[in-house]
């Protein structure tokens, strides 16, 4: 093609066609400036798909990680929320209106539950290229409610490491006996058992040191609550988006 392109410059100089070669010259430099551009055009559609490709598969992956996510969500509701329930029974106990006549079981008293969110570790720089500027901001959003999570569940964290278990080893609370007359029982079992002395702990009921640390209590698990049901409602908003993205891109692919 090169050649046949060349040998008809070649024939017009050669007839003295100079204008001719001149009109010539300037409608190959459009040819190839076409050429060029249609082939950046091409480029740029590949990029593009391959684009949307990835962004397809990448709404996947954090699809399943949403879902995976969603239950362990409510474990820790159900969680905080027996929590809760346990600090209003010892509440209403110490001002003497416990009507239930079991002993009330305060074995996650000393106890928080953190867990790894996997969203923003796993996936915050890839989204950060995210075409989808609405979906990128439901992210980000999710990020929030992550982070929002993780101090609230590390304030408990922290509070019942500093005051809580400080506490209950300075009233004797934990019980030693219960503890070792159970020691061949595993973590989550050695808690059934309610291994601490009831009897000392009504001995703390109305003291203000009690009184405060119930109160820090209830307050940092509500926190806690709150940021665990907001981001639940997070994760829901979060995947019902990514799903009608994939559900449209598919569309778009059939068609």
């Amino acid at each position: 093609m090169i050649k046949f392109f060349r040998k008809i410059r070649q024939n017009l100089l050669v007839k003295n066609k100079t204008g001719k070669y001149f009109k010539y010259a300037i409608g190959e430099i459009i040819l190839v400036v076409i050429g060029i551009l249609i082939a950046l055009q091409i480029n740029n559609w590949n990029e593009d798909r391959k684009t949307k490709i990835n962004e397809k598969e990448l709404y996947s992956r954090i699809l399943m990680n949403l879902q995976l996510d969603e239950k362990r969500i409510n474990d820790y509701i159900t969680f905080y929320k027996d929590e809760q329930s346990m600090h209003y029974k010892i509440y209403k106990d110490s001002q003497g209106i416990w009507n239930n006549d079991s002993i009330i079981d305060f074995s996650t008293l000393r106890g928080a539950r953190i867990f790894n969110l996997t969203i923003g570790a796993n996936f915050s720089k890839l989204t950060e290229k995210i075409s989808q500027q609405e979906i990128g901001e439901i992210i980000n959003i999710y990020f929030e409610s992550e982070n929002n999570v993780k101090d609230a569940l590390g304030y408990l964290w922290e509070y019942k490491d500093v005051r809580v278990r400080p506490f209950l080893s300075k009233y004797g609370i934990n019980n030693t006996n219960e503890l070792f007359n159970n020691r061949k029982l595993g973590y989550f079992e050695l808690r059934k058992k309610n291994i601490f002395s009831y009897s000392k702990l009504k001995e703390q009921y109305g003291t203000i040191e009690f009184d405060q640390l119930l109160f820090d209590l209830g307050i940092k698990t509500s926190w806690a609550l709150t940021s665990l049901n907001n981001l639940l409602e997070s994760n829901k908003t979060l995947q019902l988006n990514l799903r009608n993205e994939l559900s449209e891109k598919n569309l778009t692919n059939e068609k």
